[in-house]
């Protein structure tokens, strides 16, 4: 405690470089610093007693791509792109890279692939983007940008964007880590999809699925995915049981601490090339995922807090003012913002981010009435601190979407509130008002 009130107490330290960490697919409640018992994060949780940490940070999207181009743009999405396979930013958007990369800092990002390849256009700004590491760890990635950490130009600042798919599907990962949780002689119905990439997400609604399909169509023909009947609609589907749910729940446990481990080397290399006293280091998750509780594994069938609520830490140069926490809602569109004002820039004002540089500084809360989320499943949703008001079936680009969004009957076709009742019309209001002021932009047919 002392320690943390003489940190406080010393002049604001100069950032001389800036890394954040990506880690895909994390949940915050997975993390000892946000409340979790299971022990699974003890490298997190150490960095987390020498940061700034948000408590309750929300993404703007329930998928990679989505959510990376909104947290590097300080933009929506859907004022991007249109959320779909062929999403890519403007060639013009002014990113975080970008940005330090105009007034002379050295830029680059390691990437684990996947979405985040430079084909989707995300790798504006940075004068090195590697993204070779295909589905990868962040083990794979952070030994790539040490390597590049060892070769800069010492007398320049710099920005490092580091990424990895650590606790994303396929969850097993390699031994002790793989069933840590979880009992690796278990025979259900998860056991074997668990172990073929992709297949876990073949559950919906309780059940494992044998027709991928099914589930495509559907979101494009029905409005609320939530309401489809699996075993009606394909009897051949295997319901799950609580068990089945539990060893799924209990690999993905492992996952979090391959993560946490991979975070920890990545962490004490920083360490040893003393860029600990000099640095900002920002450590986040772009979503979070569905771990059965809607008798699913996923993250892009809901906006919910287990799909968006993520970890956002920031440990300043030496551990300033670590250990401090701030209430209040902020999003991942903050990110941006803060990081140019902690590099000594003013940054783009067409942006939907706030600088969160005054909680940094010691501020308690963040003023923001509600934290705005969109989905590739025609999925809107806004979170205040009593509850979330969801749109199923309503794409930010629809013409009509106010007018249903105004008119239509919580929890009737289109709209579902999860948290205290008596919220539904602050939250519609919420909701509306958001998606007025959104300057989505007019796009070709496709």
């Amino acid at each position: 405690m002392l320690l943390t009130l003489l940190l406080a107490c010393a002049p604001e330290p100069r950032v001389e470089g800036i890394v954040v960490v990506s880690l895909d697919t994390l949940r915050a409640d997975r993390l000892g610093a946000y409340g979790s018992a299971r022990g699974l994060t003890p490298n997190l949780d150490r960095f987390a007693a020498e940061s700034v940490v948000f408590e309750t940070a929300y993404a703007q999207a329930n998928e990679t791509l989505y959510s990376h181009a909104s947290l590097f743009t300080s933009r929506y999405p859907s004022e991007l792109d249109r959320l779909d396979a062929m999403f890519q930013p403007p060639t013009d958007a002014l990113t975080i890279a970008s940005v330090f990369r105009m007034v002379g800092w050295q830029t680059a990002g390691f990437v684990a692939g996947g979405h985040l390849t430079s084909a989707f256009g995300l790798g504006a700004g940075f004068e090195t983007y590697d993204d070779t590491a295909a589905w990868g760890s962040l083990r794979d990635t952070g030994a790539a940008a040490l390597g590049w950490l060892g070769t800069r130009a010492k007398d320049r600042p710099f920005f490092l964007f580091v990424h990895g798919y650590d606790t994303h599907d396929r969850y097993i990962k390699p031994t002790p880590f793989g069933y840590l949780n979880a009992d690796p002689a278990y025979a259900g119905t998860t056991a074997e999809l668990a172990r073929e990439p992709g297949a876990i997400s073949l559950v919906f609604a309780g059940r494992a699925s044998a027709t991928p399909n099914l589930l495509g169509e559907h979101t494009v023909a029905h409005p609320r995915i939530s309401a489809l009947d699996l075993g009606a609609r394909d009897p051949t589907t295997v319901p799950l049981t609580d068990a089945d749910i539990a060893h799924v729940d209990g690999l993905y446990d492992g996952a979090v601490a391959w993560a946490d481990a991979s975070f920890g080397l990545l962490l004490a290399a920083l360490e040893e090339q003393d860029l600990l006293d000099h640095v900002a280091v920002v450590v986040l998750s772009d979503h979070g995922e569905e771990l059965g509780e809607h008798g699913a594994f996923n993250h892009r069938y809901r906006l919910d807090d287990a799909t968006l609520h993520v970890p956002l830490m920031v440990r300043l140069p030496g551990g300033w003012n670590g250990g401090h926490r701030v209430r209040g809602m902020v999003e991942l569109v903050d990110v941006a913002p803060t990081l140019w004002e902690l590099g000594g820039l003013k940054g783009p004002t067409a942006i939907r981010g706030q600088s969160l540089v005054p909680a940094l500084r010691g501020a308690l809360r963040v003023e923001r009435d509600a934290a705005f989320s969109e989905g590739a499943l025609r999925l809107l949703s806004v979170r205040n601190a009593a509850g979330r008001l969801t749109a199923e079936g309503l794409a930010a680009e629809n013409p009509y979407a106010g007018t249903v969004l105004s008119g239509a009957p919580v929890d009737g076709v289109s709209l579902t509130l999860e948290g205290h009742a008596g919220q539904e019309e602050p939250l519609r209001r919420a909701l509306v008002a958001r998606w007025e002021s959104l300057d989505v932009p007019a796009r070709s047919a496709r």
